[in-house]
């Protein structure tokens, strides 16, 4: 990684030592952790190096390919272990010496930032626009909103960045608009995923219940909460199972006042993710707030159509009626159980996993990772976009 006052040139045809800011770098988990992957995947069969900075990793990491360079981690709360990996991520990068650094996190200073994760400013006001009471202002008391408001006005700074890749146009535009970012140095690149793993298992026994899958961690965040009081107003031969990290007390106590308990199933983590994609029919995801949902992408690989919201990136590659629906506002219920209801017949939901199908194969991860060393190929070529001292 080069200094704030001169950036590296480099031939991106040839062999590139990357950098890539992972926090967590896994195996198994989310959306975020099977994009890392598989881009560092594409990127070593592509023959360059790379080197992985993070706090944790764990055991498959040193069969991966990677050079591992641990940033170290204050312990503590929430808040303190998210500063200091911020904070200690500029050391980590001197010591592994890279052309370039790509970050998938929140962090300070960085050659390309990959801004998956959005904005965490339009987090806050979309999820204030949903809390009801009290708790709809004592979140801001949460030092972790400072912390990370922070570190992302840092990391949106022109001062800080080369360029920014959103994988939404809509990200493009909350970065914009809350941050100022030169709009040329932000590239929309919609997200891919793996075809291969992501595939359909056959077709699903006709008549019979229709298993909606709610998929991923953030509970709040990704709407489960419309998604159960939708379940009301739907047959009761359709129920709904939750994959994903966390707690799902007050979802149940909500299904047993709307009187669907006994349609609702949390699942926990899932490691095979595609074995639960292919024992569903339809996902549903009425996000609050989604800068691109990998979860939707890949059921459509699986062939599953997807019911989600406008402010989800990933309703830019829905065709409503096509291979999945978008509802305007996640919270109206009845718009939400009538895109749901659409693809209850059999043949429809059919004809719309085959186009949903499609659209995935039209979005591999190979793709992205073509577009992003795009995007590097036009630094290589505009040495004058660069950081100010």
């Amino acid at each position: 990684m080069t200094t704030a006052r001169q950036w590296r040139i480099f031939p991106v045809l040839s062999q590139v030592r990357f950098g890539i800011i992972k926090n967590n770098f896994l195996a198994s988990g989310g959306g975020s952790e099977r994009y890392t992957n598989g881009l560092i995947a594409q990127l070593l069969a592509r023959g360059h190096q790379v080197h992985v900075l993070a706090a944790r990793w764990d055991s498959g990491a040193d069969e991966s390919g990677v050079s591992l360079f641990r940033v170290p981690v204050i312990p503590g709360p929430s808040f303190v272990r998210t500063w200091s990996f911020a904070l200690n991520c500029r050391r980590a990068v001197e010591r592994a010496d890279c052309d370039l650094v790509l970050s998938i996190e929140r962090t300070i200073r960085q050659d390309i930032c990959r801004a998956g994760g959005g904005c965490h400013r339009e987090w806050l006001i979309q999820r204030r626009c949903h809390r009801r009471g009290v708790g709809r202002e004592l979140f801001w008391l949460n030092p972790l909103h400072w912390v990370l408001l922070w570190i992302e006005k840092q990391s949106y700074s022109p001062r800080n960045t080369r360029v920014i890749i959103a994988n939404s146009h809509r990200g493009k535009e909350e970065i914009i608009r809350h941050y100022a970012f030169p709009a040329e140095r932000i590239h929309v690149i919609h997200n891919g995923t793996d075809c291969d793993r992501f595939k359909p298992a056959g077709p699903r026994p006709a008549g019979g219940e229709v298993v909606l899958l709610f998929a991923g961690s953030g509970f709040e965040r990704k709407g489960l909460e419309f998604a159960v009081r939708a379940l009301v107003r739907l047959p009761p031969w359709v129920r709904l199972e939750v994959a994903g990290k966390g707690k799902p007390s007050r979802y149940q106590r909500l299904a047993a006042e709307l009187g669907v308990e006994e349609r609702l199933r949390f699942l926990g983590t899932a490691g095979r993710m595609e074995e639960v994609y292919n024992r569903s029919d339809i996902l549903v995801h009425p996000a609050i707030y989604e800068p691109f949902s990998n979860t939707c992408l890949e059921a459509m690989a699986c062939g599953l159509p997807v019911v989600t919201s406008r402010i989800n990136g990933a309703s830019e590659i829905v065709r409503p009626g096509e291979n999945g629906q978008v509802v305007e506002d996640p919270a109206d219920i009845p718009a939400l159980a009538a895109a749901i209801e659409f693809f209850l017949d059999p043949a429809v939901r059919a004809r719309a996993g085959v186009s949903a199908r499609q659209t995935a194969e039209s979005l591999p991860m190979s793709l992205n990772v073509e577009k992003t060393l795009a995007v590097i190929e036009r630094l290589k070529a505009s040495p004058g976009i660069t950081s100010q001292p």
